[in-house]
């Protein structure tokens, strides 16, 4: 192998055989030529690490070819050959880049000296890049540990995966990142817990299955320490790495990345980055889960399961700050009775059974997301995350259903809940906590409360007929003003969820299709439930028609349950006079037994 390629260029046949002789004999490659202009013609087709010419030659002299040459080839290496002692020559061939000036007549020793030392200093500027490039990736490398390391200290879930996914975007200058995390290191659900960039909560799921994620995302991805995918959007496809977060062979969760800065692709070393950088961030997710594990075993209950008051007031602060980054909604619930109370057993105060019973029932309806947590004697306190007021109240009908199967057959003990929901009811902890004390408050004055034979099956006809006689007597054409400022007012809140039973008779029936043709456009949350006698219409896309039900078609009655205030309506089947009676009330707890009754009645399935 030779030691190096060297075009010698000199128009005297003697100098240049001369140069060539010498040079291959110390094992280099030599290629020859006679003029400037061939040896230019050579450099454009061919790579030679050393050009050695003569200075004075016809055409193309040794200096226009060290000017062109350097044009061309800036780093390339020139030796200038004379037999012209000018120093002036010499000086302006170092400056336009000669490496070496040599004399002719030259010896062996002096040529190869000069050649020999030009590979050397090469080599040793190509080692001192080659450590320069171990160092800088040395450092590069020190510095992504040292960032992926500052995860270790952090503990909350939360603040985690802000720090993880704003990590994850640095390393590859992404724009964008979501990341799911488990809430458990054994689950294969992940839910969403941070988000950044570009990137709106609505467009991205909140929960996710490993399985669904390799199925419709990145197929691969459990095998894979990172894989590369199209991302479809509303603005076209992109290009999205995605990322498990391991810990050994345990998969915790999945990062997205997207929106390279400058539309660029994701290169290997983007990938290699924040493959190393998840490489920490499992261990740090895996210790936050273990802790968080621990801190909710701390602050439980043995008995109950249920946290501590502290924890609970935690946990509805780090919701709030969820929220308000994600854009959902959540619920806080309060259950009560005054059969749960402790009781004093002579010398301290024991748990009553009744409670802990209910405890454990209560438990058992709940998702893994909630929070289930003692309050002051005989109460719980629940955490509904991503549930708003419906959602709530959906709940609470199946924890009034298992409370109710603890008595088999036997009077049961009244069940107090009351909730409220954010952001409807307060975006603070405290404004938050006062309204759920006014409910409370509510609650236990509820005329369903106090009148209990109101809650006792019996259809939805007879207890209108009960609650009438409670109610007073008004013009007619109250009823026609009520069902059309509840329905106008459901559509001028257009962000609060709810679900509104309306029924018109026959008296009002025109006057509401006019309503719902005038709001047909207008966007709702709301669930429109409309009991007309006839043939169902195309109405509003959130109203479903139900002509034949079990219901008096005659009654006129309204019932709004869901996030703005909770109001039912109900009004007299028959009509002798201008005059009618009707029962107006906005007690929450009845309203919201006027519609889960009516639900039952109606055989529908209102959205949880």
């Amino acid at each position: 192998m030779s030691k190096g390629r060297i075009l010698a260029v000199d128009d005297q046949r003697y100098f240049r055989e001369q140069m060539e002789r010498l040079l291959v004999e110390e094992g280099y490659e030599v290629h020859s030529c006679a003029s400037g202009e061939e040896a230019l013609h050579l450099l454009e087709r061919e790579d030679f690490d050393v050009v050695v010419t003569d200075l004075v030659m016809p055409g193309i002299d040794g200096v226009e070819l060290l000017r062109r040459t350097k044009e061309r080839l800036p780093e390339q290496d020139v030796v200038m050959v004379t037999g012209v002692v000018d120093v002036k020559v010499a000086v302006g061939a170092m400056k336009l880049g000669a490496i070496d000036y040599i004399m002719k007549p030259f010896d062996r020793s002096k040529l190869v000296d000069s050649i020999d030392k030009i590979f050397e200093d090469r080599r040793l500027r190509s080692e001192h890049a080659r450590l320069l490039d171990e160092n800088l990736g040395f450092m590069e490398l020190l510095s992504l540990v040292e960032r992926a390391a500052s995860l270790f200290p952090v503990l909350g879930v939360g603040q985690l995966s802000e720090q993880l996914i704003e990590g994850l975007c640095f390393e590859t200058r992404a724009q964008s990142g979501v990341l799911w995390l488990a809430e458990r290191p054994t689950q294969e659900q992940f839910t969403r817990t941070g988000v950044r960039g570009l990137v709106r909560s609505t467009e991205v799921p909140t929960s996710v299955l490993l399985s669904d994620v390799e199925e419709n995302w990145c197929p691969g991805l459990s095998k894979a320490r990172s894989v590369l995918s199209e991302l479809r959007g509303d603005h076209g496809v992109g290009e999205a790495l995605y990322l498990p977060i391991r810990v050994g062979q345990t998969i915790l969760g999945v990062a997205r990345l997207s929106d390279k800065l400058g539309d660029e692709h994701f290169t290997a070393d983007d990938r290699a980055h924040a493959e190393k950088f998840c490489d920490f961030a499992g261990v740090a997710a895996f210790n936050a889960l273990r802790f968080r594990a621990v801190e909710r075993r701390a602050l439980r209950d043995p008995e109950t399961n249920a946290y501590s008051r502290a924890y609970f007031e935690d946990a509805i602060r780090n919701e709030i700050q969820k929220a308000n980054r994600f854009g959902h909604r959540f619920s806080i619930v309060r259950l009560e009775s005054d059969d749960w109370s402790t009781h004093d057993t002579g010398g301290g105060s024991d748990l009553n059974p009744l409670f802990a019973e209910a405890a454990r029932r209560l438990g058992g309806t709940l998702r893994s997301t909630d929070v289930m947590a003692e309050a002051d004697e005989g109460a719980f306190q629940l955490l509904l995350p991503q549930t708003d007021a419906l959602g709530a109240g959906v709940l609470g009908q199946r924890v009034r259903e298992a409370l109710a199967a603890q008595w088999e057959g036997r009077e049961a003990p009244v069940v107090r809940l009351a909730g409220v929901s954010f952001p409807a009811d307060g975006t603070r902890l405290e404004g938050l906590q006062e309204m759920l004390r006014t409910r409370v408050s509510e609650a236990r004055e509820s005329l369903l409360i106090q009148r209990p034979e109101l809650a006792q099956g019996q259809g939805v006809d007879p207890l209108f007929d009960r609650m009438l006689e409670l109610g007073t007597i008004e013009s007619i054409e109250v009823e026609g003003q009520i069902l059309k400022f509840v329905l106008e007012d459901v559509v001028r809140r257009p962000a609060e969820r709810g679900v509104l039973f309306l029924s018109p008779g026959a008296r009002w029936l025109p006057d509401v299709f006019e309503i719902l043709e005038e709001i047909r456009d207008q966007p709702t949350r709301t669930e429109i439930v409309l009991l007309a006698d006839g043939e169902a219409r195309e109405l509003h896309p959130q109203v479903t028609c139900i002509t034949k039900v079990g219901l008096d078609p005659r009654r006129p009655f309204v019932v709004y349950f869901g996030d703005g205030p909770a109001y039912a309506m109900i009004g007299q089947i028959t009509l002798a006079e201008a005059r009618t009676a009707v029962f107006q009330t906005a007690d929450r707890v009845l309203v919201e037994h006027l519609a889960f009754e009516l639900q039952r009645e109606l055989e529908i399935v209102l959205p949880g």
